[in-house]
This record gives structure tokens, sequence and C-alpha cells, in this order.
């Protein structure tokens, strides 16, 4: 069977039909739908409609488009996994099918893929406009879901914005930043095993792992310097868990804070910016401090938008609680892009 740009192909499997409109270095080709939606596909996924082979097992040459290349050939999924293990922070985006096999929305993932925590702030744009920003904290070696994203967003290029700083025992990096556009033909030529999430995805390198250098006496430096020789413990907590007789407390709890600083004090007339944030910083600790003695499962933390100093300070302790699970600061429907959820480990 002779396959090329503009032939008109169906689906085997499926029944869908729509035309060629590029071919891709992997030995795939992109398909475009009678609905407007491109895919991709194998040539052995596919048929033609206007040509019909019959009593002829032998199969034809393909037709190379445009500025043809060697067909490489894709690496089975566990070996590509090693490849890709530690490679850095990353986004896949994971297809989700209809029953015709034409793909309906994508899953979006951030990978981090580091030896490292990091904080990031996420946000994908449309046009100009934000369909949804995103603020919080991935753990070493693991997976978060962003969000779903219909698959007819990548006919209007939507931009990614995203920054991210990791954190070690020597600190938190800088913030660095990165902004690009989802274009459909380099789109689905990442076509891949995601590592982590170790599923086939279209898989985007946002950041290497990070190298952040020591300081001249970093905690790192200072302990094996002074520190003897002992076995690896869990962080401890500073705070002191409920004993099962603070029941009624506990139902009392408010499972949300403000801490605007209108909320805290009556007069704050005279206060400093620095002051202004001192106070808040220390009425948020206590809060917290109740919320983990109690064994709440989880709180949302209202610090508003502003130039999001508060809600930078509060990450910065968040990130460093080991009884904290996750955090993350996206869109809510009551309190819009000005809290931050946390989730609490379970015991």
């Amino acid at each position: 069977m002779l396959l090329g740009l503009g032939n008109r192909v169906r689906f085997v499997h499926t029944g869908a039909e729509g035309k060629i409109v590029d071919r891709m270095d992997d030995g795939m080709f992109i398909v475009e739908l009678d609905g407007g939606i491109e895919i991709p596909a194998f040539e052995e996924h596919l048929e033609r409609v206007d040509v019909k082979l019959e009593g002829s097992s032998v199969k034809g040459k393909v037709v190379p488009g445009k500025s043809p290349k060697p067909v490489q050939k894709i690496p089975l999924p566990e070996r590509q996994y090693e490849l890709l293990r530690g490679e850095g922070i990353l986004m896949a985006f994971e297809a989700v099918k209809r029953d015709d096999g034409s793909t309906q929305r994508y899953s979006v993932y951030l990978i981090n893929a580091t030896p490292y925590e990091a904080l990031y702030e996420w946000e994908i744009q449309l046009k100009k406009d934000s369909l949804k920003k995103i603020n919080g904290k991935v753990d070493v070696s693991s997976v978060y879901k962003l969000m779903e994203m219909q698959a007819d967003y990548l006919s209007d290029n939507p931009t990614i914005v995203i920054s991210t700083r990791q954190v070690s025992t020597e600190g938190m990096s800088d913030w660095v930043k990165k902004e690009f556009k989802l274009k459909p033909k380099q789109f689905f030529q990442r076509f891949r095993t995601a590592p982590l999430l170790d599923r086939m995805a279209y898989v985007y390198k946002l950041f290497d792992a990070y190298e952040i250098k020591e300081k001249k006496e970093s905690l790192r430096s200072y302990t094996k310097k002074n520190a003897a020789p002992m076995h690896k413990s869990k962080p401890v907590s500073l705070y002191k868990k409920w004993d099962n007789t603070d029941v009624k407390k506990f139902a009392d709890f408010p499972l949300e804070k403000d801490f605007h600083i209108e909320k805290l004090v009556t007069d704050f007339s005279k206060m400093n910016n620095g002051e202004i944030l001192r106070l808040q910083l220390g009425a948020f600790q206590k809060y917290m401090a109740e919320a983990i003695r109690l064994g709440v499962e989880k709180v949302f933390l209202i610090h508003g938008v502003g130039k999001g100093k508060l809600r930078d300070e509060i990450a910065s302790i968040l990130i460093r609680m080991p009884e904290v699970e996750t955090f993350k600061n996206e869109f809510h429907p009551r309190y819009g892009n000005g809290s931050t959820e946390v989730i609490f480990k379970k015991n």
C-alpha cells in the first residue's frame, strides 16, 4: 500500500476517515480527520480509501513527504524510561481517546525527575487569556496532575508559562522561567514514555536537573564536619499531636483562615510592611500548629493575590514541614487565586 501526503485514509480498527497532512520522523503520519482534528497514526493502522488491493499480501513501500528523513525505531517503553530517568522537570500530555480512536482531551502532568523538591508557578494561556494558573510543590521523583486540556485547544497554539525553584539543604535556588507555545506539528513529534508516569505521552523537557552550588558554610558542609555518624531519621515535628481528648476543638476548628491584616488586627495604620508580614506569619504558624495538633486532613490559607510576598513566604515554610503531604495554589470558585490548599499526611 502506498501512502503519501494528501491521500485519503481510513483507520483500520475504528473506520474513521481523513487525509494525510504530514509525515513524522518516526514513521508515523499526521491524519486530519473529517471533523478537523489532527491525530498521529502508524502506517499499519491505516488503509487507503481510494485504492483497494485484493488478493495480494505484498506490502508496498511508503512514499515519503517533503524533506524525507531516516525512519527511527521507537525504543521499547522500558528502555526509553531508563534513558529519561533523572532528566529534570518535564510536562507530559497523555491522550484520552474517544470510542472512534480520536483524541478527546489530554491529561496534563508536571514531572519532577530530580533529586530536589521544587516550588512551581504554572499557567496555560489561550489567546492571551489565562485558562488556568496553579502554584504549588512537587516532591522528589513525583508526578502531579495539572489539568484536563481539550484536544481542540492545540489548534489555537496555547502558551505555557512556568517558573520553578528547587529546594535543598543549602536553601532555595533562584526562580527560572520558561514560556513556549504548543504547536501541533512539534507536539506530535514528542510521543514517548514519560518518566515516572511510565506511560506513553507527549513529553516536553522544561528544565535540566539543577546544580546548586554549596555555600561556604552551608548546612550540609557544617553537618559533615561536626556531626557524629548516625542513622538517617525522618524529620521530627515541632508540634504536639492531639491525644483524642480535643473532640470539641476538632469539631469547631475552622478549615479556612484569612490572613489579610485587617482580619487579624483592628488598627494597622502605623505598621510598616515588614511588621505586617511578621504578624501574618506569626498567625499562620499558630494556626498550622493547632491544625497539626488536632489532626485535621486539610486547610485553606487565604492570603490574597497582591505581589505574592505572603504567599511565597507561606510556601517556603510549608515545603519544609514534614506533616504536609502537598499544597497548591490554584483557582478556587470560592477563594479565586488568593488561597493555598494544604493537605496533611495521614497518621
